[in-house]
């Protein structure tokens, strides 16, 4: 029974542990040594896939703060050949199609453990026969290689007859016989290369050899293309080249003081020009990168790196001005790309290397300090001073990684789509799974976060009755290069399922923190920070808080954490326990949303919360509709009967106002108060309520 336990490796995109607790042990009964990892955010993924190999992804379909299209896209992206079953809460085919049809394998209901084994098993042996398919095509490409490269620089004539034709010749045999190229000698017969009274020789032995198999050696005379004679030992033998049965010839001069063919020299892995390797090398050094990616699971980087100036320095300066530059952009980095990262030049003006054993972040920020290097230093063409900058394009290379030119032409298309000075990093999931104007949009909001060109914005929430209280709800603003605001609705969304939802709360809350101290507001000031939903799942959350606070040496209280109602739903286990932790620890809490669901009322009662905001969808239609207005005031006696204060937005006229004042509401905002401000200015003693 030992011999047959078979250890897999698993990621767990399952939010009950107790559930993924028993799948874990419906495995292990099932004969598996199981090492499962929980993967809940993008976060805990990236780190999963870092860290070393998987090899199956069970994804849960219910969990929607990191959707299984998601991750299965962010396993793409790091390379990683991972098959990923999804389990539904009952079958279903139309959405087992659609799982299938962005990349998930199969799909079974959560609670038919039984055909979830025989499905994990029978992917894992398709799994464990691809990889030994992949290794095997590339022991069969590296053996190719090296035949090859025997057979070019063997100082021996060699040559493959197919059917009476020469199929492949080295260069030793093409000189042996007087030919300057293998076009033309293909045309030729290898019965003409022989002097007709060596023909009926060549044949018996041809015959004798098929009959046989074994190698035939004879004395014959050569005739080279200027008709000229040679004496020489041709030994035939029985081979395969490019999948056909062929004869191979191999020619030694007969006497021994016949001048000795000379040696074939490698090609030089030199450029010429600037004295970097080439790129024929560089492709070799792909090409083991992708068989150590494949066989220990690292991780590579391709950066490719291109001046923006070219065109502009081969207009004025010519090509001589190019070579120049070229040729000191070369010296520049070598300076800069250690030497083990093999920098080599693949273009006229571009430049590459690999980064081995690296995380995409690590070889972001070589990139991003590439850039920022290049554009202080000073060049000189002609005695013209010029600056440059660099587009710089990443590319991974992981396990499933095949094609050392797909991962240059990634890494090149990556560096084509920045438009100067800048760094782009390939990613196929969200190409392949998005429309062109997708694609842009997620580059312009990655480019803001990355540029600074993301702003808080600050709407006043103001007490309704009694003693005023200063408290602002925080907004983002994204701009894109031309200054144009992003349309919130489309970016967000869009961000978060290309996971860029931690980073744009985590930078939110300490650009939040920052604002108070900058624009030196009242010591008393609360902001309200929404979280997302992937921020709540993230263990690290708290840790991460309590660092950017005391960091501040603000109190605690300046920080209200907003969480929407359908999120709380979702995740309500984990976000009792975080609120739970942020209240232990001071924080103050917010639920918004309240009242979207009548299923959800109960979570005002779960979750220990000092503010209750009413949904939107209910506050903006008070004035308007008498039903929606009771229903809002059962919503309001609610949430003050457990001693909570009340929110209600969307207040963007008088008349509004007007039907909030006998309703007993603690606090409003909206428009008709003050649209969102970069600054906090609101004068809260001058409301007038």
């Amino acid at each position: 029974m030992t011999a047959n336990i078979q250890t897999i490796h698993l990621l767990l995109l399952e939010p009950s542990s107790n559930q993924a607790e028993v799948i874990i042990n419906s495995l292990r009964n099932r004969g598996f040594a199981v090492r499962a990892t929980q993967v809940l955010t993008t976060e805990e993924l990236a780190q999963a896939l870092e860290k070393g190999v998987s090899d199956l992804l069970l994804a849960n379909l219910a969990h929607t703060s990191l959707p299984a299209k998601q991750a299965i896209e962010q396993i793409v992206t790091y390379g990683r050949d991972i098959p990923c079953i999804v389990m539904m809460e009952s079958h279903d085919d139309k959405i087992l199609t659609d799982a299938m049809g962005y990349g998930a394998v199969d799909g079974v209901s959560a609670n038919n453990l039984q055909l979830l084994c025989l499905k994990v098993e029978r992917e894992l042996n398709s799994l464990q026969t691809r990889r030994k398919k992949t290794q095997a095509e590339l022991a069969l490409k590296a053996t190719e290689k090296r035949c090859t490269l025997l057979l070019d620089n063997s100082q021996d004539a060699i040559a493959y007859v197919h059917d009476g034709m020469h199929v492949y010749a080295n260069n030793a045999y093409l000189e042996l016989f007087g030919f300057n190229d293998h076009d033309e000698l293909m045309c030729v017969p290898a019965l003409d290369m022989i002097a007709r009274e060596s023909q009926d020789e060549f044949r018996q032995y041809l015959k004798t050899m098929a009959a046989t198999s074994d190698n035939q050696s004879f004395t014959f005379s050569g005739v080279k293309s200027d008709m000229s004679e040679f004496e020489a030992i041709m030994t035939l033998s029985t081979a395969n080249y490019d999948e056909e049965v062929c004869t191979q010839l191999l020619i030694r001069p007969a006497a021994d003081n016949a001048e000795l063919e000379e040696k074939l020299k490698e090609l030089s892995a030199q450029d010429t020009l600037t004295d970097l390797f080439n790129r024929n090398y560089l492709n070799e050094q792909l090409h083991l990168a992708i068989e150590t990616a494949n066989e220990k699971g690292d991780i590579f980087n391709v950066l490719y790196i291109e001046y923006d100036q070219y065109s502009k320095i081969l207009s004025e300066y010519g090509i001589a001005g190019v070579d120049q530059i070229t040729i000191d952009c070369a010296k520049w980095l070598s300076e800069q790309v250690p030497d083990e990262f093999k920098l080599a030049r693949v273009g006229d003006h571009a430049f590459c290397f690999i980064m081995p054993n690296n995380s995409r972040i690590k070889a972001r920020e070589m990139a991003d300090k590439l850039c920022r290097s290049i554009s202080q230093e000073l060049f000189d063409v002609e005695g013209h001073t010029i600056k440059i900058t660099f587009s710089i394009g990443i590319c991974p290379i992981g396990e499933g990684s095949d094609d050392a030119a797909q991962i240059l032409s990634d890494a090149h298309s990556a560096c084509n789509r920045v438009e100067s000075n800048g760094v782009k990093v390939f990613n196929k999931a969200i190409r392949d799974a998005g429309n062109e104007q997708d694609i842009k949009l997620l580059e312009k909001v990655q480019d803001a976060i990355d540029t600074g060109r993301v702003q808080l914005l600050f709407q006043p929430i103001v007490k309704l009755h009694g003693e005023e209280k200063a408290i602002y709800q925080v907004q983002l603003r994204l701009k894109d290069e031309n200054g144009k605001v992003m349309d919130s609705s489309k970016v967000f969304p869009l961000a978060k399922a290309a996971g860029l939802g931690e980073k744009l709360d985590r930078w939110i809350i300490k650009q939040s923190l920052k604002s108070i101290l900058v624009q030196k507001v009242a010591n008393n000031t609360q902001l309200i920070i929404n979280l997302s939903s992937v921020s709540l799942i993230d263990q690290t959350l708290v840790s991460f808080i309590e660092k950017a606070v005391a960091a501040s040496q603000l109190p605690r209280s300046s920080i209200i954490f907003q969480i929407e109602e359908s999120d709380a739903a979702n995740h309500l286990k984990r976000v009792i326990t975080l609120c739970g932790e942020l209240r232990q620890k001071g924080y103050t809490l917010c639920l918004s949303g309240f009242g979207n669901n009548p299923e959800q009322r109960t979570l005002i009662e779960q979750l220990d919360v000092d503010f209750v905001k009413i949904t939107e969808n209910k506050a903006k239609d008070i004035p308007k509709n008498s039903e929606v207005e009771e229903e809002v005031i059962q919503l309001l006696d609610e949430i003050h009967a457990r001693d909570k204060h009340s929110i209600i937005p969307m207040v963007e006229e008088a008349a509004m106002l007007a039907a909030l004042w006998p309703m007993n509401v603690k606090y409003i905002q909206g428009f008709y108060l003050q649209r969102p401000s970069e600054k906090m200015d609101y004068d809260f003693s001058a409301s007038g309520f």
